[in-house]
């Protein structure tokens, strides 16, 4: 009896014991899941937000549920759009889908490694997403961008050059003279040594801005990026061709430091793999819709070609432009420079392209 007795006890003691690691295990699997607050500088439908959703459907599948974000936000729905990198800073976000050229009055050289031609690498996808990667040009805009906010950033996206639509026609150097147009970052060093007038506002609000009168032309992303924005209801004309930038890694997920150092490593390493695969993604599918939204359009406004004789032009615009910034004395703009000449002298030696 006793016997019977002990190994009755035996069984339910196992079977407790057993009962009591599944659910410990069980609990210790709900708490390893990490719920991110995140919000993108995009209108809810936008291409970008559209790539910012992309984005957090990478995470969650590529950590296996572990690194969830339950919903990107749009612009507006906590805070505008420039205003979510200082929320993501202080940490009330634990991440922004976002653009660097954003905090051009903060941070007014940001643009040199993310898209603006007055950088030295900024010549072609090669040159560019070379120096960030391999050449150590991710890790010096980090370090510039933590002078100002508690992020790190991974570029998320990448564009074609940006097309320039206007309700007048850009033929030619001189139309570019007296143009009102909306650009941000340092593109306005770029447009202002083509005479322009530039006025820095929000994508968001670019096209409400021009129906109003109160811009000549602008400068968003490429067709497919800007499709939902209605410009082409508004503008006339579109410039397409390298205007000041062949192409444009302008977009970045910013994580606010603490929540970054939380992350065990191999989900760190994640985030940066599906930003990377997110990057890839716009590249592949967003050139492709460049494609299908010119088709079109075709109909909806003259497309005019950069002339060569133009394209002579932004160069010497672009040398004037990184003159400009290297006569403002800012250690930041000359460190930053001075790095990616570096970086590309030898790659104009030694690459070769396309392959």
């Amino acid at each position: 009896m006793t016997k019977r007795w002990f190994s009755l006890f035996m069984v339910v003691t196992v079977a407790f014991t057993f009962l009591f690691i599944v659910c410990e295990r069980s609990a210790q699997a709900k708490e390893e899941v990490i719920k991110w607050r995140a919000q993108s500088a995009w209108n809810r439908g936008d291409a970008f937000h559209d790539e910012a959703e992309y984005f957090i459907e990478a995470v969650k599948r590529m950590s296996g549920g572990r690194l969830v974000i339950p919903k990107m936000f749009a612009s507006g729905e906590i805070v505008g759009p420039i205003e979510a990198m200082t929320e993501a800073s202080a940490g009330r976000l634990d991440l922004t889908h976002n653009s660097g050229m954003y905090v051009a009055g903060t941070l007014p050289w940001a643009g040199l490694s993310i898209g603006s031609r007055p950088g030295w690498t900024n010549e072609s996808i090669f040159s560019q997403v070379r120096y960030l990667y391999e050449g150590g040009g991710l890790d010096i805009y980090n370090k510039y961008i933590q002078t100002k906010y508690n992020l790190i950033s991974f570029p998320a996206v990448i564009t074609a050059s940006e097309a320039v639509y206007s309700i007048k026609p850009i033929r030619k150097i001189e139309d570019f003279k007296g143009l009102k147009i909306r650009t941000s970052g340092l593109n306005k060093v770029f447009f202002e040594e083509l005479g322009c007038t530039c006025v820095s506002i929000p994508m968001t609000d670019v096209t409400p801005a021009m129906s109003r009168g109160e811009l000549d032309a602008c400068e968003m992303s490429s067709l497919y990026i800007d499709s939902k924005s209605g410009i082409e209801d508004v503008a006339k004309y579109v410039l397409v061709g390298y205007i000041h930038q062949p192409v444009g890694a302008t977009v970045q997920i910013f994580i606010n430091m603490k929540s970054w150092n939380a992350l065990p490593d191999d989900l760190k390493k994640i985030v940066e793999y599906a930003a990377n695969v997110s990057m890839w993604h716009a590249f592949e599918y967003g050139g492709y819709m460049d494609q299908l939204i010119a088709e079109k359009w075709e109909n909806k406004w003259e497309v005019i070609k950069v002339t060569p004789e133009m394209q002579a032009e932004f160069e010497k615009a672009t040398e004037r432009a990184r003159t400009r910034i290297l006569a403002s004395g800012d250690p930041w703009a000359k460190k930053i420079l001075d790095h990616q000449k570096g970086f590309y002298d030898k790659y104009k030696k030694y690459a070769i392209e396309p392959w």
